[in-house]
């Protein structure tokens, strides 16, 4: 079997900067394919020098001759999708209606199952702070097998109530029981909406294996977006902060429906500096001016993650919420390496953290754990039991650096930037491909 995927995965909570490497590896890819999540992950192209923003759809789409694949393993809320399609129609990209592919096995996001994720987050203790975009719910009927899928969008609409009522048969119980009257479903109304929502994707919907035949056997190019990250991840990640779905390689190659012998790169995406969105450990996170539902706190003095969250723009693409921020774990790197297979890294926002050590005088990177009396070189698993997050072990690099348009190779770097990055693949064992030195597609630089 030829090996013909890449598969580009975040390394830590998402938000690294996981399309700009997509797109760029696309370019000699024949497919671009979105295997896991939903609407929850964001991610921005720059298309004709516009921001394009996507949720569902690949990226890679953009660039001419290129197919997207959205694969048996994402969750669909047919609405947005829809958004999509029109968004990239009116940005100019061209036959999308040729190019798009859309497995009729991936499940599919109703309205109640965004009742269902406000409802849930409401009655936790401690809410993780999810989306609220209905993709957990979604992947729990999935695993009840009472889902229903893009298919069952293209039946009679008399046997899309049926499979709707089944569905929604203890959500409705559960909706008046805790005096939610306006959220409990109509099976009608919803059968003949969605109805309609499946005529419009009627034609993208196919059976994706067949395509993928011919691709290994022919050994054409694969790149499969990941959303989300390693330490989101429903096995993998801090549970229960985690995604519903399985963003690891793995759960990539699962969620797309490709083989795991076909996998030929792995390419770990990662930030400079670290943030996350939501609750759960955040080993490196400095202090900021974020309550504790991760509102911003007006009229308050600029800290450490303030600073860099305004010189990063740190902003959820999805929901708009301030990030938390805090220097680079090269530990947690590690653990990803062996966690995803990791084979390269790539390393964006390099320019940024140059601004941030010019503004604080000093950069970081955390190269061990002290834990539990020891120092330690992986992420450990047992958080949530002795109640004690990892506390960084840091190596210091006097200042910052100046990136500009002119340093289009990794030798032209500055000094420090280059320093930090040997810290990096130094203490994650992987070595650095790709450092992004700008907002633009084509502000990457290669490393040979």
């Amino acid at each position: 079997m030829n090996n013909c995927v890449t598969v580009v995965v975040g390394c830590k909570w998402g938000d690294e900067g996981k399309g700009k490497i997509a797109s760029l590896t696309s370019k000699n890819a024949k497919f671009v394919i979105r295997a896991t999540g939903g609407s929850n992950a964001g991610h921005t192209v720059i298309y004709n020098g516009k921001k394009v923003a996507l949720h569902l759809i690949p990226g890679g789409i953009t660039y001419p001759n290129k197919i997207g694949i959205i694969g048996p393993g994402t969750v669909i809320e047919p609405k947005v999708l829809l958004d999509e399609l029109a968004l990239l129609k009116d940005s100019g990209v061209s036959d999308i209606e040729d190019r798009l592919k859309i497995s009729g096995r991936a499940h599919v996001v109703f309205p109640w199952h965004k009742d269902l994720d406000e409802l849930h987050e409401q009655v936790k203790e401690h809410p993780i702070g999810t989306t609220k975009r209905g993709i957990g719910p979604t992947y729990s009927d999935k695993a009840t097998r009472k889902g229903l899928r893009i298919y069952d969008l293209l039946l009679p609409v008399d046997e899309l109530e049926k499979k709707i009522n089944e569905d929604v048969f203890l959500h409705n119980q559960l909706f008046l029981a805790n005096n939610m009257e306006e959220c409990v479903v109509d099976s009608k109304k919803f059968a003949m909406t969605f109805a309609e929502y499946g005529q419009l994707l009627r034609p993208y919907v196919t059976d994706v294996l067949p395509i993928y035949m011919e691709t290994i056997k022919n050994n054409d190019g694969i790149v499969i977006e990941g959303a989300q990250a390693f330490r989101l991840d429903n096995d993998d990640g801090e549970y229960p902060d985690v995604t519903a779905s399985h963003p690891v390689t793995s759960g990539c190659l699962l969620g797309a429906g490709l083989p795991a012998q076909a996998l030929k790169l792995v390419i770990g995406v990662d930030k400079a500096y670290n943030t996350r969105v939501g609750n759960g450990p955040f080993p490196t996170e400095l202090p900021s001016s974020i309550d504790e539902n991760g509102n911003l706190i007006p009229n308050q003095p600029k800290l450490e993650g303030d600073i860099i969250r305004e010189l990063g723009y740190e902003y959820g693409a999805t929901t708009g919420r301030p990030r938390r921020c805090g220097w680079m774990d090269a530990v947690m790197l590690r653990t990803a390496k062996y966690g995803c297979g990791i084979d390269v890294l790539c390393i964006n926002h390099l320019d940024t953290l140059g601004k941030i050590g010019m503004e604080l005088g000093y950069v970081k990177v955390c190269v061990a754990y002290s834990y539990m009396g020891k120092i330690i070189n992986y992420y450990p698993d047992n958080t949530r039991l002795t109640h004690t997050i990892p506390e960084p072990v840091y190596e210091t690099i006097e200042g910052g650096w100046k990136i500009d348009e002119s340093m289009r190779t990794f030798d032209s770097l500055p000094e420090k930037a280059k320093q930090f990055i040997e810290i990096v693949e130094r203490i994650s064992e992987i070595p650095v491909k790709f450092v992004g030195t700008g907002p633009a597609n084509d502000d990457i630089i290669e490393k040979k």
